[in-house]
């Protein structure tokens, strides 16, 4: 199988950031659905209204975190990725593959209604089995605090269905691994000069490569927080750091060797790799830890106000999923009924060991 028969080419590759913005208000209308299907507000108040009136409703009968806290919460969960793999000593196929898995879950479910951080930790967990770099659960949750790792192994199958048990990702590190080695090769190859002149300036070039190569993988770490990899090829998204890297280190033969013999001067390649250092630039950041604090507070304030609302909902998806952010609480009603079930019970076996 290669990237373009596979289902990360069908499933999890979009045409613009645009298609990827609607697809995620999609999911934050999902949980509407579920907050208005026992809320006061009906839902036929929101068919067919505008964004705008839909989001300061939302805001203000629910508390519901804005797009930009939810981003936010979900980028500060993505960067925490690395720093866990890398505890174990992981290789970065795994951190790739984990990334991949998280950021598909969160296009295709209501985050505000899930426990992403276990969720983060089931990624981790199923990708070092399909990289065949096996951690378990436990040793996970020993690294990743309050968090029982019994619910990690509950949470595996939710993730599953919640990426369609689509697990193929095709990842940048492995190009960029490619395109240094021809790269290298190519150097190596070049007999337009000779003697020992022109093999001591080959050697530099080759040591500027390997330069480039270490400063592209650290890029392609801050790519896995941006949208590109839904959005670009692996190789694309491998060249787009080599060449930026060539730039600093001002390796010129490098510099070439991507625009001539791999983009073969082709305008629109190099305009997307201009886009994807663009996006890197901007988006490639862990959020700052003023913001995290915000928008972590913004979903923990939404969980607790509508925890009634969200209590049967919760329960349900967390009997098939066991990813609800928070227990549901019981309403004094619901504990009497329950209490007097019981006791119903009891008093049921009671009577029957005396026939």
């Amino acid at each position: 199988m290669n990237f373009q028969t596979s289902t990360q080419k069908k499933s999890w590759t979009f045409t613009s950031p645009n298609e990827l913005a609607e697809r995620r208000h999609a999911q934050r209308k999902k949980a509407l659905d579920v907050l208005l299907s026992s809320s006061s507000l009906k839902k036929k108040e929101c068919v067919e209204e505008n964004d705008e009136k839909l989001k300061m409703m939302m805001e203000k009968e629910f508390s519901f975190p804005t797009a930009k806290e939810e981003e936010i919460y979900r980028k500060r969960l993505e960067a925490k990725i690395d720093p866990l793999c890398s505890a174990f000593n992981l290789p970065v196929k795994v951190t790739h593959s984990a990334t991949t898995l998280f950021k598909r879950y969160c296009l295709s479910n209501p985050i505000v209604l899930t426990n992403l951080k276990i969720v983060m930790v089931a990624s981790v967990y199923l990708a070092c089995k399909v990289e065949e770099s096996y951690v378990s659960a436990e040793q996970l949750c020993k690294v990743v605090k309050d968090i029982d790792y019994n619910k990690v192994l509950n949470a595996e199958l939710a993730v599953l269905q919640g990426v369609d048990f689509q697990l193929i990702s095709f990842g940048a590190f492995r190009p960029l691994r490619g395109f240094r080695a021809d790269a290298i090769h190519t150097v190596n190859s070049d007999g337009s000069e000779d003697g020992s002149s022109s093999n001591n300036n080959k050697v530099v070039v080759v040591e500027k490569i390997r330069e480039c190569y270490t400063k592209s993988q650290e890029d392609l770490k801050k790519q896995l927080l941006t949208d590109a990899m839904f959005l670009f090829p692996p190789g694309q998204l491998a060249l787009s750091a080599f060449l930026k890297a060539a730039k600093e280190v001002g390796c010129k033969e490098l510099e070439e060797y991507i625009v001539t013999k791999c983009l073969r001067n082709e305008p629109d390649l190099l305009k997307n790799l201009d886009a994807i250092e663009k996006m890197t630039i901007e988006e490639g950041e862990e959020p700052e830890e003023a913001e995290a604090k915000k928008a972590d507070q913004a979903m923990k304030a939404f969980q607790k106000k509508n925890a009634k609302t969200l209590g049967a909902a919760l329960k349900k998806q967390a009997s098939k999923e066991n990813l609800a952010g928070e227990e549901p609480v019981e309403d004094d009603e619901a504990r009497k009924k329950k209490k007097q079930k019981v006791m119903e019970e009891e008093r049921a076996k009671e009577d029957a060991a005396f026939d």
